[in-house]
């Protein structure tokens, strides 16, 4: 794959950890710009990653910088308003998670991508840092019969800054993004329906959600129920388990456990690629490289994250209008 220069734009707390990843692979990625509209993180990661081309504004990067993909980090509700330059200019795009804040907006963002002829991809870095991408590929010749049912329990404290405490969606636009991609890529199915409740508790500063339970139904018939907090006095967690047919698989970061006939200790321990964060962020990015490189479509398009995103918006409107949202009523394929 050739060498490929690279835009950062944000470059916060994210945006420098998104540098440093990208950074380790010089062979393949040149960091040649960044932008930010705030200048005291712009000199910061001019200063620490020595880069001299620096930007306050989208629309001087893309005029006076030299790059062929953009890289954005910024925060999620501007996120619309600053890729769609990018790609208008025939430039392709890597966006952090969630590919948006809204349905809509990740809809009008993956059509002008398809519009100029330009790809965006998805930093979901969790399907190869949670074993779901692993747990795809085990699963994809149905070694345990049909998939049922799958449990994952989440909770935890969680304090944020800034812009996240004055948005109205927050533990699933935060988190929950990751495992919802994750359960859908896993299983590789659509859903059929999706059925929430949240709670917000006055522990947590900001006006979004620090409590949901969700039930999402895929179409082969596998039920997931996911329970995550932000605001929970017991710290607990629990790997996903997907219960099927002829037993049942637990995912963790380091490997796939299956279990069988009520034996208490796993059957068979498959390890999965348990790759850090850096280099799960770098293979988000790698595989947009190589799409581009190979003319292909990458295998975390925006075409393919609406559908994530579409999970995550039938959760909210789900909870907020106190019903089962059916996967038709959201005109995601």
């Amino acid at each position: 794959m050739r060498r490929f220069k690279v835009a950062q734009v944000g470059v916060g707390a994210r945006g420098q950890a998104t540098l440093a990843a990208f950074q380790k692979y010089g062979d393949s990625v040149d960091i040649t710009a960044i932008c930010d509209t705030d200048k005291t993180y712009l000199q910061e990661a001019a200063t620490q990653f020595h880069i001299s081309a620096c930007f306050s504004n989208v629309d001087d990067l893309i005029e006076h910088a030299d790059f062929d993909v953009a890289s954005v980090t910024t925060p999620t509700p501007v996120r619309q308003e600053v890729i769609q330059p990018f790609l208008e200019a025939g430039i392709h795009v890597l966006v952090d998670k969630p590919l948006a804040e809204t349905l809509d907006h990740a809809k009008a963002i993956v059509a002008c991508s398809e519009k100029n002829g330009r790809l965006v991809a998805v930093g979901q870095n969790f399907r190869y840092m949670s074993g779901f991408d692993s747990a795809r590929r085990y699963l994809a010749d149905r070694p345990l019969g049909t998939p049922r049912h799958l449990t994952h329990l989440l909770l935890g404290r969680r304090w944020d800054k800034g812009w996240r405490n004055d948005r109205v969606r927050r533990v699933m636009a935060i988190m929950s993004i990751h495992w919802l991609d994750g359960y859908r890529w896993m299983l590789n199915d659509m859903p059929e329906t999706v059925y929430c409740q949240t709670s917000k508790s006055e522990l947590i500063p900001g006006i979004g959600e620090t409590h949901t339970s969700l039930i999402v139904k895929f179409g082969t018939g596998c039920v997931v129920t996911l329970t995550e907090s932000f605001a929970s006095h017991h710290r607990m967690s629990t790997s996903p388990v997907l219960d099927c047919d002829n037993g049942s698989l637990e995912i963790t970061n380091a490997e796939l456990r299956v279990y069988q006939d009520d034996v208490p200790e796993p059957v068979r321990r498959i390890p999965t690629d348990n790759v850090p964060k850096d280099v799960a962020t770098y293979m988000c990015l790698a595989d947009l490289l190589q799409a581009i490189d190979t003319d292909q479509v990458p295998p975390n398009s925006g075409q393919d994250n609406l559908r994530s995103v579409a999970i995550m918006e039938a959760a909210y409107r789900s909870a907020t209008e106190n019903r089962v949202v059916f996967w038709d009523e959201l005109a995601v394929e």
